[in-house]
Order: C-alpha cells, then sequence, then structure tokens
C-alpha cells in the first residue's frame, strides 16, 4: 500500500546518486514502514561512494486505521510555515468523516514537523505504543553526544523497545548570546541536554497542569528560548542555569516556572558520551 518516489541526492561528499522516498505510509498495511520510522531508519539511503546515510525527501502522509490517525508529516524546516501548511494540507475540517474504504468512525486529521513530531503524536494516541515504549523512554538513561569544545551537532539520545531517537542541542539563538569559550559552550549543552530530558515530545516529565501552564508563560512573555514548546524548554532551562539573576531579569515568569520545578521527580538519567 505503500507509495514512494525517486529523489536525486547529493552527498557532502560531492557524490551525486538515486534513492527512492516514501510518500504515503499505511501503517497496518506496512509494518516495517512503521518500525523504521520508530527506529530511525525510514527514508534514509547510504552514500554509494562515502557510506554517508543521509536523509532522503521530506514531506509523507501516514496513515493509521486503528487509531484512525491521519497525518502529514513535515520538514522540521517548514515549521515556521504551519499557518499556511495547516490551510493547505489540514483545511477546516480536522476530520475525514466515515472515510470512503469503510464507512467506519471518522480519521481525526494532523500535522506535526519532523519524525519526532511524529513519534510524540503516536505516543499520545496509540495506546499499544505508548504501553510498550512509554516506560522504557521515561526509565532507561538518556545519552549524551557532545563533542570537544561544545562544537555542533551534539545530541540527546533516547530508546525504547523500538523507538530511537536523537535530539539536537542547540546552542543560544539569541545574538550576541553565544558563550565565548569552549568550556562554556559544553556547559551550555549539557543543561541544554538536561532541560531536553524533562520535557521533549517523547517522554515529558511535566504533567498536563505544567504543560497548560508553561504553554501560558510562553504565550504570555513572549520569546525566550527560541523554538517550539520543547526547544523553548530546553534554552530556557540552559540560559536560567547558567546565569540565574541574568535570567529572571529577562523571563521572570519562566524563572519562577523553573524555581518551582526542583523537587521534581525524573527517572531518566543523562550519561555522557564521549567523544
Amino acid at each position: 500500500m505503500a507509495l514512494k518516489a525517486a529523489y536525486e541526492i547529493r552527498c557532502v561528499c560531492g557524490a551525486a546518486f538515486a534513492a527512492d522516498s516514501y510518500e504515503y505510509v499505511f501503517a497496518e498495511h506496512d509494518p516495517h514502514l512503521r518500525d523504521a520510522i520508530l527506529s530511525g531508519e525510514f527514508n534514509r539511503a547510504a552514500c554509494p561512494s562515502c557510506g554517508r546515510g543521509l536523509p532522503v525527501g521530506n514531506r509523507f502522509l501516514y496513515r493509521d486505521e486503528k487509531n484512525r490517525l491521519w497525518v502529514w508529516v513535515c520538514g522540521k524546516e517548514e515549521e515556521p510555515k504551519r499557518a499556511e501548511l495547516m490551510e493547505e494540507l489540514i483545511g477546516k475540517d480536522a476530520v475525514i468523516e466515515g472515510h470512503f474504504l469503510d464507512h467506519g468512525e471518522d480519521y481525526r486529521k494532523f500535522l506535526v514537523f519532523g519524525r519526532i513530531g511524529l513519534i510524540g503524536l503516536l505516543l499520545e494516541e496509540d495506546r499499544a505504543l505508548r504501553r510498550s515504549e512509554g516506560k522504557r523512554l521515561r526509565e532507561r538513561p538518556a545519552l549524551r553526544w557532545i563533542p570537544e569544545g561544545g562544537e555542533d551537532p551534539a545530541y540527546l539520545f533516547l530508546a525504547g523497545n523500538k523507538v530511537r531517537v536523537a535530539m539536537p542541542l542547540k546552542s543560544p539563538e539569541e545574538p550576541g548570546s553565544l558563550p565565548a569559550s569552549a568550556g562554556e559552550r559544553k556547559r551550555w549543552l549539557q543543561w541544554y541536554s538536561r532541560g531536553l530530558n524533562l520535557h521533549n515530545p517523547c517522554s515529558s516529565f511535566l504533567n498536563r497542569r505544567m504543560r497548560k501552564g508553561w504553554n501560558r508563560i510562553r504565550q504570555e512573555e513572549g520569546a525566550c528560548g527560541g523554538g517550539d514548546e520543547f526547544e523553548d524548554f530546553a534554552g530556557s532551562w540552559a540560559a536560567y542555569r547558567m546565569n540565574a539573576k541574568r535570567f529572571r531579569e529577562r523571563c521572570p515568569e519562566r524563572s519562577a516556572f523553573f524555581d518551582g520545578l526542583k523537587g521534581l521527580k525524573v527517572s531518566r538519567q543523562v550519561r555522557s558520551l564521549r567523544p
């Protein structure tokens, strides 16, 4: 049932080659592709010249018959165009009434950005996946990779039974706020990783009430950490831990919110991978 198309890929080594990219996945009919999405092997190809693994294509449609999900998965870089894409891909109706194949229950339509966004949605909407993956994602140690000098790219890795997630650790986005020394950059990324460990799309330790409060603060106080709610949390957490006084002056509501999280129980440790 899956649909795919051929794309021309150009590797950083200079080689160009053709590779297939799936543009439609029907979860029940393509379980191997569903597993590939969870593991991170979906729509990737190896460069025939240097062997580097590369992503192929961006946008695809994910259909889940059991949970009645119709999900457009766009590239993370498309997120600033969320409003336009909602109108283009979702339209005015958030459901597909009585699907044309079986006239059964309505499908619910969603728009997410990136594979991690899809996995986060599935962990909320698919009870079976949440049962099989949720506990292990929350309890197994997170692994942090920061190259020498605190340079990009740096990552926080999470792993369940099938789910494998690599979340990028980001430097400050505010102009002139980049830590000056290699040691300061590394400290920033360490604190960023701890913030991402607390609140990410796949296994947040914030309960529903806390998350509602966090998003209210983001709306009222405006930009401080940058990005979506998870990136904003991680960036704000890093700024708060690097210089609490300066952060409190800039973002008092966020600072008060973080003060209230000091007793938060987090079952997952963060362990460093040595370069």
